[in-house]
């Protein structure tokens, strides 16, 4: 019967309406009668907006249509369907833009805010606030800004911010009671008691809530008692008289059926929830827990959120650049306002005196710097000279060092006949001392004389295995005098490598000479080349007695001996291992060692593709 009521009201309403003289003054006080209907008057709202468009389409009244899509949003809201809701309020929000109608920007962003507290989404509730606020105050409307800082107070109270939430409430008291805008109170009233009650400041918020009560004594709706009922009720509860609570909730739930309003009807079953638990009734507790969580799922589920997130997203990305781009501007400029005077003289006094000490600086050290280069090249120019004068006397003494045991050996031939058999073995030791000597004058000339090897390397590209296999093959004979066996491995495929050949025969020769030196007979040295993704690793591995911790570190410097001799008697000069590491050096690789003594030693040589 209640709906027949409705419905007769409005179409008698309508009826009215068609006999009078229809204009956009009519139009405008129908819309804002309507705006105020609560939801016992729910089908008025598309009745009305209907009316509203038809009409405004006929008298070509811009903002008709942006009146109904308002309507349409608020019954759509009313009625729980927030993805609706939101889905008119934008459709009218970029119309009220569009034609520049800032008192429906307002009321459109404003329906928002509460939509977006109704599905628990308080930060965006927040920034819409902001906006509708800054726009109110731009606009200067007394009753807009107060209503404004009373949403401001609200939502802050949601967000548990309740000393903020409290300086908006006290400011929009301050501007009702100055403007004597007594309407803005009963909103005012309730935020206020809302923010005592999150501070637990109960006694205070019930004074707040009766308050407000008492202002809706006469002409009050039904949904604006059910606020009162709710909130006052809640306040016993915690006050722990429970009896006035009881009657309290139990009142504000007749109210929300009443209304027929499913989002106040699920509030009512919560605050009942919480009572008859305070209460001890569990079982009751739990029966109107679980009314309120059917009810609350419905209104407000994951994939609902997810439409209004992507409704919301489509109307603001197209804005959303250029208010970026303003805000930016706009915060760029606020600071350089506020610091331009304040520091301008400041700022130029330290630069010039940076600058000043910055060239006085660079001026030292710039001059300091040419008397080092100075220093350094008539240094090297010295260096050089003595390095030629160093070589040149190595020369010398090689080449004349090298004269008398070339004697020696001559003579010693000579000598040779009609010698007795120990006069022979003497004679034998003076020309093996002889050729000792002439070999290690002449390796002492060649290492001094061409350092690493040579100026500008010769680069080509060698089929390294190849290469490897050959440096084995002409070191064999001498290993097979010692009855030592040399073996070549490698990984499979053909393996090619840029580098210079001279340089790395010289490398092979030393480190597979030094294995088979310090080998014993009957054992094997092996040669392995492995191919990796950024470089070639050859090892080459022996038998031989092993090198010490002692001995490792002083392995690779020009004349070092170690404690470990060559096992045929060879003679060794220590001057092989640090002629591997400069050329090797000189091939952008490195050389390394593992050994373990008494089990023998490997030497790696990786060289990059």
């Amino acid at each position: 019967m209640k709906y027949v009521l409705i419905i007769i009201l409005s179409l008698s309403g309508l009826a009215r309406s068609w006999a009078q003289a229809v204009d956009t003054i009519y139009l405008k006080r129908l819309y804002d009668r309507t705006v105020d209907f609560s939801e016992d008057k729910l089908d008025s709202f598309l009745v009305n907006a209907t009316y509203i468009e038809k009409q405004a389409e006929s008298l070509h009244f811009a903002p008709g249509k942006i009146l109904g899509l308002r309507l349409r949003g608020l019954h759509s809201d009313l009625s729980g369907n927030y993805d609706e809701a939101i889905r008119y309020q934008l459709a009218g929000l970029k119309l009220a833009r569009d034609g520049g109608y800032a008192e429906y920007e307002i009321s459109a962003l404003s329906d928002l805010a509460i939509i977006y507290t109704e599905i628990k989404q308080p930060e965006k509730a927040k920034q819409v606030y902001l906006e509708c606020l800054k726009l109110t105050e731009k606009r200067g409307e007394i009753a807009s800004i107060i209503s404004g800082y009373s949403n401001m107070g609200a939502i802050y109270n949601i967000l548990n911010r309740t000393d903020s939430a409290l300086h908006y409430l006290i400011v929009a008291r301050s501007m009702s009671d100055k403007y004597k805008q007594t309407k803005a109170l009963s909103f005012i009233y309730n935020n206020t008691g809302n923010v005592y009650f999150k501070r637990k400041e109960f006694e205070k918020a019930l004074g707040y809530f009766q308050m407000n009560m008492s202002r809706h004594s006469d002409g009050a709706t039904p949904a604006d008692l059910w606020i009162d009922y709710l909130n006052i009720g809640d306040c016993f509860i915690e006050l722990k008289q429970y009896d006035s609570a009881v009657y309290y909730t139990e009142g504000s739930l007749r109210l929300s059926m009443q209304l027929e309003s499913k989002s106040k009807e699920a509030d009512s079953y919560s605050l009942m929830a919480k009572l008859y638990e305070r209460l001890g009734q569990y079982k009751k507790a739990y029966q109107f827990q679980k009314q309120w969580y059917q009810l609350d799922t419905a209104l407000v589920n994951e994939e609902s959120n997810r439409n209004i997130a992507e409704m919301q997203e489509r109307y603001h990305s197209s804005e959303r650049d250029k208010q970026n781009r303003l805000l930016m501007a706009t915060v760029q400029q606020e600071k350089l306002r506020s610091r331009y005077l304040s520091y301008m003289m400041l700022a130029a006094v330290v630069i010039g005196i940076l600058i000043g000490t910055f060239l006085l600086i660079y001026r030292r050290s710039n001059r300091k710097l040419k008397e080092t280069n100075q220093v350094i090249n008539r240094q090297k120019e010295k260096l050089l000279a003595l390095n030629q004068e160093k070589n040149s006397l190595l020369s010398i003494v090689s080449h004349d060092l090298s004269t008398p045991f070339a004697s020696i050996q001559m003579w010693s031939q000579l000598l040779e006949r009609d010698l007795a058999a120990n006069q022979l073995t003497a004679l034998s030791n003076i020309k093996d001392s002889a050729l000792s000597g002439e070999r290690l004058i002449r390796h002492i000339l060649e290492i001094e004389k061409k350092g690493t090897g040579k100026d500008q390397l010769e680069l080509e590209e060698i089929n390294l295995g190849a290469f490897l296999e050959h440096v084995c093959n002409s070191q064999r004979k001498i290993a097979q005098a010692k009855e030592i066996s040399v073996e070549f491995q490698k990984d499979p495929g053909e393996h090619y490598l840029l580098t210079d050949q001279e340089l790395l025969r010289r490398i092979m020769d030393n480190l597979l000479s030094n294995a088979i030196k310090f080998s014993a007979p009957s054992t094997t040295v092996l040669v392995s080349l492995s191919a990796f993704p950024d470089a070639f690793e050859i090892a080459v591995t022996d038998e031989g007695p092993g090198i010490s911790e002692e001995d490792q570190s002083r392995l690779f410097t020009k004349y070092g001996t170690l404690s470990s001799r060559p096992t045929g008697g060879e003679y060794s000069t220590g001057l092989g291992l640090s002629i591997v590491k400069r050329l090797v050096s000189e091939l952008n690789g490195s050389v390394s060692l593992t050994s373990v003594p008494g089990v023998g030693s490997t030497f790696t040589v990786r060289l990059a593709h």
